[in-house]
């Protein structure tokens, strides 16, 4: 996803942005395309997701754009009645985030999107998709034990020729820095805070430093999240993780609490064979989780009442 961002951005940059808004697309002359248990999907939908896909450089078929929003019409409805939909003010925030990138207002980012012929609609129905998907994933994947077996682990071992008498991985002294977004506050307030958290970021002294910093701002606070290590993270916190130095800071996320800023104070390697069977083992269950998805997939769409026009 994070890629599909940045060259969604690179796109926009290209577009030409100091143009004037062109009309947006008549969905006047939209017909039918196919029908979702009753849910009309339109020629007007179709172009839409085609035209958004070509921004993130993606090849997209009126085919494969018309049954990727097959697939989420019936992902929506599955999750109406279990209230999995996602906030919208979420989904808002995800938008005003691309908005910042690319450095513009949110009203100039919607004239951008619409001289490259799509509506912001259509790019927030996209993020709506997969915040949606994403929620029903994790709820599958939680309600399933994983397989992956001790078996499995040394079999996959064997087979890459890890030599596990030399196996190493690092460890992570951490620090959470947490500009807390109360729940009541007003839409736009995460953004805010995300600047502020990249301003800290930028004067970041380290991490005996960074609670005297804190307490020049309003409403941080700061965490000494303790050590850990490879094993105990998933692969994209590790790589990003490996790949910071000491001293220095993660990309501001937004969570539940706020944003978050990860500070790593400190760097080791450790002997172990933790971190190899760890890796292993999350590689396993990736694989599983694809099954998973495929199935659940599959699932849904037998349930479906489909009709082509």
């Amino acid at each position: 996803m994070r890629t599909m961002l940045r060259t969604l951005v690179f796109s926009l940059f290209s577009i030409g942005l100091g143009l004037a808004l062109l009309p947006s697309v008549a969905s006047a002359q939209s017909t039918i395309k196919a029908t979702v248990n009753d849910q009309a999907i339109t020629s007007y939908d179709v172009n839409q997701r085609v035209k958004l896909m070509a921004l993130f450089h993606q090849k997209a078929t009126p085919k494969s754009a018309l049954d990727d929003l097959i697939d989420e019409a019936i992902v929506q409805q599955f999750a109406t009645p279990r209230k999995m939909l996602p906030d919208e003010a979420g989904v808002n925030e995800r938008y005003a985030a691309i908005a910042k990138q690319v450095k513009l207002p949110l009203p100039q980012f919607g004239k951008a999107l619409q001289q490259a012929g799509v509506e912001p609609e259509t790019l927030k129905k996209l993020f709506r998709a997969q915040m949606t998907w994403a929620t029903l994933m994790r709820a599958k994947i939680r309600s399933q034990q994983s397989n992956v077996s001790e078996a499995d682990i040394q079999a996959e071992l064997a087979k890459e020729g890890v030599n596990m008498e030399q196996a190493t991985m690092k460890e992570f002294k951490l620090q959470q820095i947490v500009f807390v977004v109360p729940k009541t506050s007003p839409p736009g307030s995460a953004q805010r805070r995300l600047g502020e958290a990249e301003a800290f970021r930028k004067r970041f002294p380290g991490c005996d430093g960074s609670l005297d910093l804190a307490k020049s701002l309003k409403g941080v606070v700061v965490i000494n999240a303790g050590r850990r290590d490879t094993s105990q993270m998933d692969t994209d916190m590790a790589d990003a993780l490996s790949s910071t130095p000491a001293g220095g800071t993660l990309k501001p996320e937004i969570t539940d609490r706020g944003v978050e800023v990860i500070a790593i104070c400190s760097v080791k390697e450790i002997q172990s064979t933790a971190g190899v069977r760890a890796q292993v083992e999350k590689k396993l269950s990736a694989a599983q989780n694809q099954d998973i998805e495929k199935d659940f997939k599959a699932e849904l769409r037998k349930n479906a009442k489909i009709v082509y026009n």
